[in-house]
Order: structure tokens, then sequence, then C-alpha cells
């Protein structure tokens, strides 16, 4: 598949998320498919392998809260890169408690594909930037 095919893949998954349309989320992955979450260790949900466990993953997250604002996207025939702004109160996951916060950052994604399905994700964000701006990390703590 070409770069603008692969593009619209990740739209389409872009697009599964905040639909929360599961069936469609899980189609766009191959069954193989692993998604890495950069500096994150697997015991803190790091690691996910298989799109079956990229689905029960899918299920237990709640519905973005927030935007997840698309700022530039572009591929070659077998990667997709999409960087995003994010906005929003930090709720937690099911490795950290939430606050209600508020947060913005940005986050790159780059996506392996082959054949029309994400084979690999990684996720590259600045997780720190979102803890102290969601309270969980004191920025007194970090200064000298």
């Amino acid at each position: 598949m070409g770069a603008q095919d692969n593009i619209r893949v990740v739209e389409q998954l872009q697009q599964a998320v905040r639909d929360r349309d599961e069936k469609r989320y899980g189609e766009l992955y191959a069954e193989d498919a692993v998604i890495r979450v950069a500096g994150v260790p697997r015991a803190l949900g790091g690691v996910t392998e298989g799109r079956e466990q990229i689905l029960a993953n899918f299920r237990q997250q709640p519905a973005p809260a927030g935007e997840a604002e698309m700022r530039t996207i572009f591929a070659d025939d077998g990667h997709v890169c999409a960087v995003m702004k994010l906005n929003g109160a930090f709720n937690g996951t099911q490795f950290f408690r939430g606050t209600g916060q508020p947060f913005s950052t940005y986050e790159c994604i780059v996506y392996g594909l082959e054949a029309g399905r994400v084979r690999e994700q990684t996720v590259f964000m600045n997780f720190l930037d979102v803890y102290v701006q969601a309270g969980l990390v004191p920025l007194s703590s970090l200064t000298a």
C-alpha cells in the first residue's frame, strides 16, 4: 500500500477511537500487532501484544476525556507518523489514579503497517509533563 492509503488507515483508526467503534478498531490491527508506549514498563501497560489483548485494553479504557487534534501526519509505504495535541482532564488509567485536573501536551505515534493493517504502534509522549500538570508529581520535587 502507498503512503496515502496508510494515512487513511490511521485516520480510520483515530475515528474508531473517537466513536468507540470496537469492531472497526479491531479490524485495523493485524492479528499479531504490538502497541508500545516508549519509556513505560510492560508491568505498567507499556506493551500490549496481539489484537485480542489490544481490544481488551480498548474495552477497559474510558472514552477519551478532551480532545486529540491531529497536528501533522506523514507516511511512506510502510509507516505513518502522526503528531497529536492532547487536551483534557487526567482521569487516570488502569495503572495510575486520576486527578481530574486539566493537561495539554503533544504525542507522536509511529505506526508500522502491512497489507492495510497496523502491525506495530509506538507512542512517544512526555508523561512527566502530564503528571506535573495533573498534580500527580509536584513541580517543586523536580527542581534544585
